[in-house]
């Protein structure tokens, strides 16, 4: 009887949890180098991202379903990329704002992120708040404050490629206060921009192609509740050639905005006085440099007498100038503040109440580092060498500078370790020069990304494995024991392997005593070896610092593995024969013997092969794999391979990838991403226990407008398959998507399984006892509970369905309840007029079994169990009717 019910769940659970994909849809994986993310290429991701908002899980009858399985938060630099940073003060914090790659990482797309930090240095928004996001992306933020909120301005792509000028206002206590307005659209694109206050509005100001192929400079005037004084915008450059990289800043009277200007055939330092009301002063701009070779990206503040001005210049040193008040440049030949050795670029200045301090980026080292010079109201320079404000191993770049009326802060991003992310730091700097943060300051931190799910079941809980960077820039594998009802047994995660460098691709199985996860481990080699450890259904890891399954030369990932009912066979894709990969497996028993040390040549096979994925049948296993095709063999549990040559499951045009498998007691069903309709489709087809493939045509699974693409997950509950993958297009988010499909090869049922805001990946499935399964995938999580986030993390849902499509939240993890339950009576809001129309109350099935009013509905008589009250026009929310 225990064997049989092991493999009961073998044939659930086992086969779904191999097909763990680093690669391309066109390559196969490659081994996760150090400092790079594995996921990184495998997301060309271009989308809207996410929307977050809040989510309140304290409603125990009206839910979507869908729980986090670690609520531990540790807080690690942001995934993706983050760079071109500004800062303003409001009087009681400084606000960082910055472009933000973590919701897209793999592609180029950014949306818009701040953190407020206080005069001391703590970062009061660990997670970092979303300021804006929408379709498209998002670049070159500025940020000022007005005395009552702050404005943030930045180049916004959702209308099209080019961009437009868009801002928000955000309050000292970091509530955003518009999704986004428009500050310019006109034609051919804006982009660039700056920003100043003088007390009354606001000027944006921004380099502008709608004359043509040129760059001019606009601007516009911002009230502080955010309406557009000059909606068609105000020309204050418009000369020859290119003029762009503008910035303002006003001097109690006028602003003084500052370009690079190309006017001349050569790139200038250009500026122009322009009023409150926005009248432009010196139309034909005012010549604060005009020296030898390219003077570009200005920067500008103001001491209560003369501006300064610094820039870049044309042999990569830092010169600046005074300006009067009336447009007088009292440095004609320029201050020299850096001239060191190498390059010096990207200046940015403040004053500090007594002199300036210009910082920027500095080459003399080899690397990049944010150096700083004091320069005084007269123009000396008190810093001739400079002194260094980052204190990072790698490069620095972009300084910027505010002063929150004792010390400034100085702001950049950060290329922390070799081939990592950029990430956004600062460190505060004295009046007298002194740098009070010689670590620096973290600022574009968020929870820990969690990545790659895998699950099993022991026939009395679930155990949940998944990539998590808690390590801060490793990838470790922590897990965590879910139970039939949904509760997580281990919220703060359980460390299956912490070992150096990075784990990654977990895979688990069980044997009816303990858990076997492995995973593609680096800690000896940075191609990747196959580790495993022994998990307890208590939890409890036996072989904590893991042992090798697999060590062979050129690297070994994507591993999959199941069980026989007397050993485990692991599976995963070899390069140690040449740079493609075959397949290799071993046996490894309950007590964690590796009976195949060598390995099993599973795909000898020339040419490339990948994502393997398997399971067992009673007899032996099914071992299938991508070369662009999708193939299989069998193997038996002795490790005899009964296919050596493998055999076609699916040949059909163009390409078949990723293929993951179940099986029913009778045949297996095999499903993967095809692209024979010049879309990714899922298709499948059913393989006999001798290996005979019944559908040779495939099963279409999927067919619609979007990608129906990485079908990672398929099993079997009793009666139907449930296939669920991604779903998504080069406009939208990925949803999680199902459908069923019968022992006899229909499909049907198809529709979304998971839609909420921003992307779901990954999805994973594995069956419990009876007909109960468990979905978990890596998820977009905003804020949770009233726990910030603003990263991915593993997400799971118990009986997903894909029969009923329930409507998404409005924000990420938002559950807006449209109904209440109190003792068996069902109360739908009250309307009137034409808003007063019947609900309807389906069941798991869809099928309606009750309509309903506005007001009381009474309940009762039904059974308790998942029912779907769907409210014009066409609202879904879940409804769980209990005793």
């Amino acid at each position: 009887m225990r064997i049989a019910s092991v493999l009961l769940a073998v044939f659930c659970c086992l086969s779904v949890v191999g097909a763990q994909r680093l690669g391309t849809k066109t390559q196969p994986a490659a081994s996760p180098q150090p400092g790079r993310d594995p996921n990184e290429v495998v997301r060309q991701v271009h989308s809207a991202g996410p929307n977050p908002g809040t989510s309140e899980r304290t409603n125990p009858i009206i839910d979507d379903g869908e729980f986090l399985v670690d609520t531990s938060v540790t807080i690690v630099p942001a995934p993706g990329d983050q760079e071109y940073q500004a800062v303003a003060f409001d009087g009681a914090n400084f606000l960082v704002v910055w472009e933000d790659n973590r919701s897209h990482v793999g592609s180029d797309l950014f949306d818009i992120y701040g953190a407020r930090v206080t005069p001391q240095g703590t970062v009061l928004d660990p997670a970092g708040f979303v300021i804006a996001q929408a379709a498209g992306n998002r670049n070159c933020p500025v940020v000022g404050f007005d005395g009552t909120n702050f404005l943030v301005v930045w180049e916004d792509c959702r209308n099209d490629y080019w961009g437009d000028i868009y801002g928000a206002r955000v309050t000292p206590q970091a509530t955003v206060l518009d999704s986004g307005f428009v500050i310019s659209q006109a034609a051919n694109g804006q982009g660039f921009p700056g920003l100043a206050f003088d007390g009354a509005n606001f000027l944006a100001v921004w380099h502008d192609r709608r004359g043509g192929s040129d760059c001019d400079i606009y601007g516009a005037r911002v009230t502080p509740h955010g309406t557009v004084l000059d909606s068609a915008g105000i020309v204050i450059a418009q000369a020859a050639n290119d003029q762009g990289n503008p910035r303002a800043v006003f001097d109690g009277a006028n602003f003084l905005v500052v370009w690079g200007d190309l006017r001349s055939g050569n790139w200038d330092i250009y500026g122009a006085r322009v009023s409150p009301q926005g009248t432009v002063l010196d139309p034909a701009g005012i010549v604060i440099s005009q020296a030898a070779g390219a003077q570009r990206f200005p920067s500008l503040s103001f001491d209560g007498a003369n501006y300064l001005a610094a820039w870049q210049s044309g042999s990569w040193d830092i010169y600046g100038a005074r300006v009067t008040p009336q447009g007088t440049v009292l440095d004609p030949a320029g201050i020299v503040i850096s001239q060191a050795a190498d390059d010096q670029c990207d200046p940015a200045v403040d004053f500090d109440g007594a002199n300036f301090l210009v910082a920027w980026d500095d080459y003399r080292s080899g690397w990049e580092h944010i150096y700083g010079a004091r320069v005084t109201p007269a123009g000396v320079l008190l810093d001739p060498s400079g002194f260094t404000i980052s204190q990072g191993l790698e490069g620095q770049q972009g300084p910027a500078v505010a002063l929150d009326g004792a010390n400034l802060l100085v702001v950049w991003h950060e290329w922390h370790t070799y081939g990592g992310d950029w990430d956004i730091y600062g460190a505060r700097v004295t009046p007298q020069g002194t740098v009070l943060d010689s670590a620096s300051i973290a600022i574009s931190t968020t929870a820990n990304w969690q990545a790659s799910p895998a699950l099993a079941f022991d026939s009395v809980n679930y155990l949940v494995a998944w990539q998590d960077r808690r390590s801060r820039s490793d990838w470790d594998i922590y897990g965590a024991r879910v139970t039939p009802q949904g509760t997580v047994l281990d919220s703060a995660g359980i460390g299956i392997s912490i070992a150096a460098s990075w784990q990654a691709s977990p895979a688990l199985a069980f044997d009816g005593a303990n858990f076997l996860a492995v995973w593609q481990d680096c800690r000896s080699d940075s191609t990747g070896d196959i580790y495993g450890t022994r998990v307890t259904p208590a939890g409890v890891v036996l072989d904590p610092s893991g042992f090798v399954i697999s060590q062979a030369a050129n690297g070994q990932h994507s591993p999959a593995v199941g069980f026989d009912g007397a050993n485990y066979l692991v599976a995963w894709e070899d390069r140690r024969n040449d740079s493609l990969g075959d397949i290799y497996g071993t046996r490894v028993t309950p007590q964690g013997i590796v009976l195949d040390p060598s390995g099993i040549a599973v795909s000898p096979a020339a040419g490339n092969h990948w994502s393997p994925a398997l399971g067992f049948d009673g007899a032996n296993f099914l071992v299938t794999w991508s070369t662009g095709d999708i193939y299989g063999t069998r193997v038996t549990p002795a490790g005899v391979v009964l296919d050596p040559s493998g055999f076609v499951i699916s040949q059909a045009a163009n390409e078949q990838c990723y293929p993951v498998l179940a099986f029913d007691g009778a045949n297996f069903l095999v499903v993967w991403e095809d692209h024979r309709n010049l879309c990714w489709d899922i298709y499948g087809a059913r393989v006999t226990l001798q290996g005979t493939v019944l559908d040779p045509a495939g099963i279409a699974i999927s067919q619609t407008t979007n990608d129906w693409c990485f079908p990672a997950a398929v099993g079997f509950d009793g009666a139907n398959f449930l296939v669920v993958g991604e779903d998504g297009s080069i406009i939208s988010d990925f949803d999680i998507y199902g459908a069923r499909v019968t022992p006899g090869g229909t499909a049907f049922d198809g529709g979304p399984v998971v839609r909420q805001k921003g992307h779901q990946w990954y999805p994973r499935l594995c069956c419990g006892n009876g007909s109960q399964m468990l979905l978990v995938y890596q998820g977009w999580t905003g804020a949770v509970d009233g726990k910030d986030y603003n990263t991915y993390r593993i997400w799971g849902k118990m009986n997903p369905n894909p029969a009923v499509a329930e409507t998404p939240s409005d924000g990420v993890r938002t559950t807006k309840p449209l109904q209440n339950i109190v003792r068996g009576v069902l109360f739908l809001p009250e309307a009137s007029g034409p808003k007063a129309r019947a609900a309807s109350l389906l069941d798991i099935s869809g099928r309606k079994v009750l309509d309903l009013l506005p007001g009381p509905n009474d309940v009762r008589a039904l059974a308790p169990g998942v029912y779907f009250v769907r409210e014009p026009p066409q609202a879904v929310r879940k409804v769980v009717l209990t005793r």
